[in-house]
Formats: C-alpha cells, sequence, structure tokens
C-alpha cells in the first residue's frame, strides 16, 4: 500500500509523530512519503499527488489536511482527516480568519473516509459533529530510547550544551519543541531572570528563535544552541533536570518524552489538569514567578523531583508506537479498494 502522508513543514528536531509512526507501518510492508506542505514546500506537496502513484492520501492539521482533502477528491483517492493538534493551537489568529479555518477543517474532516484524533475533547466534538466513526490514537514515544539514551547521543549533546555555556554543574531546565507564543516561551525566558541558580535551555525552532537567541545572548543562564536531529533529543535531556510543557493542551508529545527521560515535568494549568493529578505534573500558573518558585522546590527538595520522576515514567508508558501504528493500519486498509494488496504483518 502506498500512502502519501502531508504535514506541516517542520525541522528535523521536532518530535513529529508521523516519522514514528510511518517506520513501523514500513516494516509491515507500507510505502509511505512523508511530505512537507507549508510554503513553498506545498508546490512538491501538489505535484507529487497529481503525479505519484499513490493508494492513499493522508493530511496532518492544519495544512497538510486544508491541502490533502482537495487533493484527495481531485485523484479520486481515499482520504485519512489526522488530528494531531486541537484547533484551538491557532485561535490567536484574527477571528475571521480563524473561524474560516475552523469551518473549513470541519468540513474536511466531516467528508473524509477515515479520521484520527489525538486528542479525548477533539474526538468529543468529532462525535458531536456527526463524525461517529472517528478514532482516537493518542501520542505515543520510544520508552527505552528516552529512558537509556544512546551513550554517544548523550556525549554529542553534552558537547553542544558546552559550546553554548552551558554550566552543566548547576540544574538545569530544558524545553525542546516548536517557539511558538501560545507554548509560554515568553514567560519561560522571564522566569531565567528570576531564577539565576538554574540554567535555561531552549532546543527547536520556530517563530520566536529570535526572540530566544537574543535572550540567549543577553541573559547569562540561558542558552539556545540551536536545532538538531532528532535522534540528539534524548541526549539533550539526559543532561537536564526537569521538562517545560506548557502548551494548553491534553497531551502534547513532549510530555512522553520527558517522562521516558526521567524528568519532572513543570506544566501550565489548564486543559491538562482535565486528565492528570497535581502529584503526576508540577502544575503552576503561566507566569514567571510562579515558574521559578517551583524550580526552587526541586531544588531545595530532592525528593520531589524523584517523585515527579517516577509520575512522569508512568506517563510515558501508557501508550507504544505499536499500539498506535496498529490503529492507522486498521484506518488505512478500511478505505482501501478491495484490490489493493494487505501489508505484510509477518
Amino acid at each position: 500500500m502506498n500512502v502519501l502522508w502531508l504535514r506541516p513543514s517542520k525541522g528535523d528536531n521536532i518530535s513529529v509523530r508521523r516519522e514514528r509512526i510511518a517506520d513501523r507501518l514500513r516494516e509491515r510492508g507500507y510505502e509511505i512519503d512523508i511530505v512537507d506542505a507549508s510554503g513553498r514546500d506545498s508546490i512538491d506537496a501538489i505535484g507529487r499527488a497529481l503525479t505519484g502513484d499513490y493508494d492513499v492520501i493522508a493530511g496532518n492539521v492544519r495544512v497538510g489536511l486544508y491541502l490533502g482533502y482537495p487533493l484527495s477528491v481531485l485523484r479520486r483517492k481515499p482520504f485519512l482527516g489526522d488530528v494531531s493538534d486541537p484547533i484551538s493551537d491557532i485561535d490567536y489568529l484574527p477571528g475571521p480568519l480563524y473561524r474560516f479555518f475552523e469551518w473549513y477543517e470541519w468540513q474536511a474532516l466531516e467528508r473524509a473516509d477515515a479520521t484520527a484524533f489525538v486528542y479525548e475533547s477533539s474526538l468529543q466534538e468529532a462525535a458531536e459533529r456527526g463524525i461517529s466513526d472517528a478514532v482516537k490514537l493518542p501520542n505515543a514515544v520510544d520508552f527505552d530510547r528516552f529512558a537509556d539514551p544512546e551513550q554517544g547521543a548523550v556525549a554529542e549533546a553534552r558537547e553542544i550544551l558546552l559550546d553554548a555555556g552551558v554550566d552543566l554543574e548547576k540544574p538545569i531546565g530544558i524545553y525542546i519543541g516548536v517557539f511558538s507564543p501560545s507554548y509560554g516561551i515568553t514567560e519561560l525566558l522571564e522566569a531565567a531572570r528570576e531564577t539565576p541558580a538554574w540554567e535555561f535551555c531552549f532546543v527547536g525552532e520556530g517563530e520566536l528563535e529570535s526572540t530566544v537567541d537574543q535572550a540567549a545572548r543577553n541573559v547569562e543562564n540561558v542558552a539556545y544552541p540551536g536545532a538538531f536531529p532528532y535522534r540528539l533529543m534524548p541526549g539533550f535531556l539526559a543532561h537536564a533536570d526537569v521538562g517545560f510543557c506548557f502548551k494548553d493542551a491534553e497531551q502534547p508529545l513532549k510530555l512522553k518524552e520527558y517522562g521516558a527521560a526521567g524528568l519532572p515535568i513543570v506544566a501550565r494549568r489548564g486543559e491538562l489538569e482535565r486528565w492528570y493529578d497535581s502529584d503526576e505534573l508540577c502544575f503552576v500558573d503561566l507566569e514567571p514567578v510562579a515558574i521559578s518558585n517551583a524550580l526552587e522546590a526541586f531544588r531545595s527538595d530532592p525528593s520531589l523531583g524523584e517523585s515527579y520522576s517516577r509520575a512522569g515514567k508512568e506517563i510515558a508508558r501508557a501508550a507504544s508506537w505499536d499500539e498506535i501504528a496498529d490503529g492507522y493500519d486498521r484506518l488505512f486498509r478500511s478505505i482501501t479498494p478491495d484490490n489493493v494488496a494487505e501489508p505484510n504483518n509477518t
């Protein structure tokens, strides 16, 4: 089975679930092309969709879904709508623009041949809109990859951190992922000024990249080594003492990665409180002093960090990528014609 999977364009360092799932599906006989579809990348994405010999087109929110659905109609191919983030992620857009994208997204999902949702809240809204066959396929993590990282990655990450000026003798708080205004990046940078006893390390890229880079140049305990391949993420986390997760959503992917790495997780109050208890995640108001106070509590009481570390590992163990790949396997096979050979599961 040949699948074209369109997604928003992201750098190699970002924790992208499609790659993890595609690796498992390829082992079962799938041929999967994961193609960036944002901006100028859309030209290549459209060309592949129009000329490629694909059995299914899958589109990941936002732009992969928005572009993939009309292309599937044009090519008369089955379409899978893949919703890994809630529509509220773009509620910072001007009202009319946000309402248009919300309307269009649900139009595409209601007409898709199959739909998969990461978040329970999005799944419930889909059901309310009459998408009765929607499937929840949550985030997961390669647990062993983060719990017992490859020593080469640990050593390479160490040199990168040292070159960036990180004091490895001090406690380190780390953020990996997209630098988005809605992910608490600005508040985290302000918290660094309030917490000189901690090092604050940012690994990633995004629209606030210049803001992070400027802070790293001007604030002694802020470091921005840059963006790096995903294989190094376990190495970076191995040097950290706390992971920051300020996305206001049910189960960000980094939550599982931090947990598998054994890091206590400092998270913002809000959506996550509906799904996790205060003894599993260290909840704080998204405010610099509150973040600083939480870090100082960890520094003064090592047993507190040990407790949250154990809880994070349990969160990370809740699902595996093999289980998630099983779900996509079933969805792809359910929407393809009978003459498409089933993947080899041996």
